[in-house]
């Protein structure tokens, strides 16, 4: 299992970017899915308060939409 997991749509434009620009990095992440699995949905808003995608989140700390300066300084 990753540290970093990733809450996406399939229908997210913002979230094939972040995907991409994680993979770029070299970065091995979880994809939830929140379309399909209402859990993982739940636990997306309780983290952050949003329903916005995507959301990208490592130990205890996250990055909602896609912003790769904010998404560099998370994976530090």
């Amino acid at each position: 299992m990753s540290d970093v997991t990733i809450y996406t749509t399939p229908q997210c434009p913002w979230c094939h970017k972040a995907k991409e620009f994680l993979e770029s990095k070299g970065v091995n992440f979880e994809e939830k899915n929140v379309a399909a699995d209402s859990e993982a949905a739940e636990k997306m808003i309780e983290l952050t308060g949003q329903r916005s995608v995507p959301v990208i989140s490592k130990g205890g700390l996250y990055v909602v939409g896609y912003s790769p300066e904010q998404i560099e300084k998370l994976l530090v």
